[in-house]
């Protein structure tokens, strides 16, 4: 009597009694006999349905003694009488009770004793009998659907047999309970043969009833049951793994965005081992619609299962055992940082106690939280990875400060792209010019062996003989011993002189395919002596060839090579000393060796006062920890200042007591969108490459950051101790606070914003950002506007033009925003509708360094796998170096202390980016009388001033005039410049263009 206790499936060995749990043996049995007593009853009532009489006279009835005791069982009378077991009992205990009295038996209502099959399921799982979920679902459904069938059908049974009471009982004819039950099957399902049919008005209007609801709920449970009695789910099988095949598990935050992006990079068709690997995603969602069509896209090379990565029972079916690798992607996108942070350590620590010896690459948001990961039992320096999206945004971000557009050059060389001329071509056919931006996007990272013909040679000499195998040597992978005699493989970018190739290095090349990186690996000095007339037919055909054994032989006996230990708290470049007479013939002339002495010889002592301006780590510039209140820029001294010179570029300013400065020029500003509650982002990630100690101290530019007062506080421990920071309280979208700090005149201006992340509409996350870059656009217009209005009062239409092209490029504001979702770059710069459907990476913001995405550090991630080292080499390039007490300090949010030996002065000379003009790498490019070609350039910039050319940035001006399409007066292009990466070789050189180098920092001059 009443319904019986139940609870899921999860909590029921927890929640339940052991009495009830059926962990007994007389409770397994009590149940059992529960279950043997309802199908009696059914079996009773329809073996007594089958005869002609509904009523018959019955001394003893078995069921009798059963619903007395339901009856006197019941405890809580209250809700007793509603439940729905009750009312059963409300209308099968009276007649039974009346036998007593009447000696006699009535079948009556005794039908609705089949609705209580519905708890056999319930008591089943109380027994464990069925545990799975599919199990559970389809034996609730089968109870449901029999318990109705015999319900309603057992009424019609009733009401036909007995006839209608209205009608002296009359009209009544003979049915069994088959007939009606098939006739209440056929019924619900709108079938309705009419061999059978309802004499009686009751049972009319009782199918009418009937009719209503049993539709609804058959039609649900109908294609319920056939999705459960289909083919087992695909997403719940086991990874069967087929042989010659390896691979990859990818969890952590699965969505069709995020995963289509990192899909197209990792499985591209360029990758060698792209063939042989397959990938296993693991997420806890089932896939709808939108993923089910990326994984129909993918489907050769990938599989979807259902499940959790802290399950050891899925790490089985997937076998993590025997993964190649796991990749684990952050949600960039989450209102919580370190909640995703730590959700993704806890994916470690599950794998990490499964196999100790999986390769795992992780993504972090967070800086600090590497310090979680790296006490993980089983985890490894050397082969996993951590893949922090703070730093290195942020380090991408910063650099783009020094040089525009280099975030943009960075990625591309990371991602994975085709190049392909005839497609490209149809693609561009509106802007022709996009062509020679999408050559340089489609370059790619490899990593490849160095031969033999390599070895005793230095860095300068290597990189042009790739520069002429037509492909670019960007670092060097070497083996080095430290002083405990512990190998370890080094990354050097743009390494000193004396640095020379030793066996065993790898070189990280830059080029369009990995034939084209072949090259380096099939070369040899004896096939090809001379690499100045080589044809592309030949370059195509190089191979290995059998003259690496004797080149081996011939350095053994020639180059004494002696490896020095090295020094890892001094960050030592030269590992090898050799004698010039020993090096083979230098491909460079002596000039350029009388220019450029070695740099190991270049190192001098500075004084307390010098040692004093770096940190303990020597990597970068160092302060007093200041009080943010010496920080924070006094708006009514400047607003003072502004009334005063209201033109600050041409007027010749007086000193105005103040302890802050009040003119700015060739700044940096941070519009930073945050406010109290924002997750704090880690800045010290994008002034590190602004404070690099290869600067010279008078080239650090100035940092203001104009945000909330109270988000900065909590960064403010970690930026106390750089040199030139400042804050101005206040929102970035006033256009009146960016004007107070010179807004023209700065060398690059920020966007970034760290509000809005919670916001339903995923869309609406970068809204703070758009709408800074449009003030800042709107405010650039205002000022040619004036400026123009002024000074073009009686001149010629011809004239106006050119003067107001020349103000704008004047008053050009350089700006790079930082976008959360990629398709909200339409709104950055106004008037590229054409670009809406095109990928991120080719529309022009991007193009032009004027707009950066996350979505965009997936390619690292995917090049991560493939290339060991290409995290350590971003690294490198952005704070320059794996060093352990940069790390600690980093990992544990310590403060810089101040440098107290002389020795770590040599970690200044280390590699750095530079954008130059081209009129101070080839100065008589304007009276040359031949043309400047790429590959001149490159010779003379790493020949005389041992600078290795990685491409240019030209304006977009220069390349619209280049098209014949394009008309002169057709619009003003303004200051906006396009990253061109290592563009052909016989490309012709504008006396404007700018040029990204990549140099080492000689500071014997200081």
């Amino acid at each position: 009597m009443g319904n019986c206790p139940t609870c899921s499936p999860e909590y029921e060995s927890k929640s339940l009694d052991p009495v009830c749990n059926g962990t007994r043996m007389w409770t397994t049995f009590l149940f059992s006999s529960l279950v043997v007593l309802f199908t009696g009853a059914i079996i009773i009532f329809i073996s007594e349905a089958f005869q002609k009489l509904s009523s018959k006279w019955h001394t003893k009835h078995p069921t009798r003694t059963k619903n007395v005791r339901h009856l006197t069982a019941a405890q809580n009378k209250r809700y007793f009488w509603f439940s729905l077991y009750s009312l059963v009992d409300i209308f099968t205990i009276p007649p039974s009770l009346m036998t007593i009295y009447l000696n006699r038996s009535w079948t009556g209502f005794r039908f609705l004793r089949a609705i209580p099959i519905m708890i056999i399921p319930d008591i089943l799982q109380y027994m464990y009998v069925i545990k799975q979920p599919r199990t559970i679902r389809i034996s609730q459904l089968a109870s449901k659907f029999i318990a109705i069938l015999f319900a309603t059908g057992g009424f019609v049974h009733l009401a036909e047999n007995s006839g209608d009471f209205f009608c002296n009982f009359c009209n009544a004819q003979e049915i069994d309970v088959f007939n009606s039950v098939y006739y209440m099957i056929i019924t619900m399902t709108t079938v309705g043969y009419g061999d059978i049919s309802c004499k009686t008005y009751i049972g009319k209007s009782f199918v009418l009833l009937t009719l209503i609801g049993g539709l609804a709920v058959f039609t649900t449970m109908i294609p319920e049951f056939s999705s459960l009695f289909r083919s087992k789910d695909p997403y719940a099988s086991r990874y069967h793994r087929v042989k010659g095949k390896r691979h990859v598990i990818i969890c952590g935050h699965i969505t069709p965005h995020s995963l289509a992006a990192f899909l197209r990079d990792f499985l591209h068709q360029g990758r060698d081992e792209v063939d042989e690997l397959e990938v296993v995603i693991m997420d806890k969602k089932t896939p709808d619609i939108e993923m089910e069509a990326l994984l129909k896209r993918y489907y050769t090379k990938l599989q979807y299962f259902v499940g959790s990565i802290m399950n050891i029972a899925d790490l089985h079916r997937i076998q993590v055992n025997k993964a190649t690798a796991c990749l684990i992607i952050a949600n960039k996108e989450c209102a919580d940082p370190n909640s995703d942070d730590s959700a993704n350590i806890m994916r470690v620590i599950s794998l990490k106690n499964f196999n100790h010896h999986i390769r795992i690459l992780l993504q972090l948001l967070r800086y600090h939280n590497k310090l979680n990961v790296v006490s993980i039992p089983g985890w490894s320096t050397d082969n996993d990875e951590i893949i922090c999206i703070s730093e290195l945004k942020l380090g991408l971000i910063g650099m783009s400060c020094i040089a525009p557009g280099f975030a943009t050059m960075m990625t591309n060389i990371f991602r994975m792209s085709s190049y392909d001329a005839r497609k490209s071509q149809q693609m561009t056919q509106i802007w022709p010019w996009r062509d020679l931006y999408y050559r340089g996007a489609g370059m790619k990272l490899y990593l490849e062996e160095m031969p033999s013909s390599f070895y005793g040679k230095s860095f300068v000499e290597s990189a042009l003989i790739c520069f002429k195998l037509h492909v670019m040597l960007l670092a060097v992978e070497m083996e080095r011993s430290d002083e405990n005699d512990i190998t370890r493989m080094i990354v050097n970018v743009i390494p000193c002189d004396n640095c020379i190739i030793l066996p065993g290095s790898r070189a990280f090349i830059v080029c369009m395919s990995n034939e084209e990186a072949n090259r380096v690996k099939y070369y040899c000095s004896i096939c090809y002596p001379v690499l100045d007339n080589l044809t592309e037919l030949q370059l195509k055909q190089m191979r290995k060839c059998s003259h690496s054994d004797e080149i081996n032989v011939k350095l053994e006996e020639e180059i004494p090579i002696r490896i020095q230990p090295f020094d890892f708290s001094e960050n030592e470049h030269a590992i090898v000393r050799i004698s010039d007479t020993n090096v083979t013939q230098p491909l460079l002339s002596s000039q350029s060796e009388q220019i450029h002495s070695s740099c190991k010889n270049c190192y001098k002592t500075l004084s307390k006062e010098d040692i004093s301006s770096f940190d303990s780590t020597g990597m970068f510039y160092f302060t007093p920890p200041r009080n943010i209140e010496d920080a924070i820029l006094d708006t009514n001294v400047l607003r003072e200042y502004r009334s005063e010179f209201p033109e600050q570029r041409f007027a010749q300013k007086e000193a105005m007591p103040s302890k802050h400065p009040l003119y700015f020029r060739d700044h940096i500003i941070v519009c930073l969108h945050a406010d109290d509650t924002s997750p704090t982002i880690g800045l010290r990630n994008f002034v590190m490459p602004l404070r690099a100690s290869s600067f010279r101290r008078h080239e650090l530019p100035t940092i203001i950051f104009v945000t909330d007062l109270c988000y900065i506080q909590r960064e403010w421990d970690m930026l106390s101790t750089f040199p030139d920071i400042y804050i101005l309280n206040g929102s970035p979208i006033n256009p009146y606070n960016l004007k107070l700090i010179s807004l023209h005149d700065c060398r690059q201006c920020v966007i970034m914003s760290t509000v809005d992340r919670g916001n339903l509409d995923t869309y609406l996350v970068d809204k703070s950002s758009v709408i800074c870059a449009l003030t800042i656009r709107q405010i650039q217009m205002k000022r040619v506007g004036l400026l123009s209005q002024y000074s073009l009062t009686g001149r010629g239409r011809a004239n106006q033009y050119i003067t107001g092209t020349k103000l704008l490029r004047q008053n050009w504001i350089n700006t790079l925003t930082t976008l959360t979702i990629d398709s909200n770059v339409q709104y950055v710069e106004q008037g590229h509708t054409d670009e809406v459907d095109l990928q991120f990476f080719l529309t022009t913001p991007f193009a032009s360094g004027t707009a950066f995405a996350d979505s965009v550090l997936d390619c690292i991630l995917s090049c991560a796998y493939y290339n060991v080292n290409a995290v350590n080499l971003l690294r490198n390039i952005l704070v320059g170096g794996i060093d352990v007490e940069l790390e600690d300090i980093l990992a544990e949010g310590k403060r810089f202390t101040q440098c107290k030996s002389p020795e770590m002065f040599q970690k200044r000379k280390r590699a750095r980016v530079a954008l130059v003009a081209i009129c101070n790498l080839i100065p008589d490019i304007d009276t040359r009388s031949d043309p400047v070609t790429f590959s001149l350039l490159f010779c003379k910039s790493l020949e005389y001033h041992r600078m290795v050319v990685m491409g240019i940035y030209r304006l977009l001006d220069v390349l619209l005039k280049r098209d014949p399409n394009w008309k002169g007066h057709q619009s003003i292009n303004d200051q906006k410049r396009i990253v061109i990466y290592y563009p052909p070789y016989d490309y012709h050189m504008d006396r404007t263009d700018m040029v990204y180098v990549m140099q080492h920092s000689h500071l014997e001059d200081d």
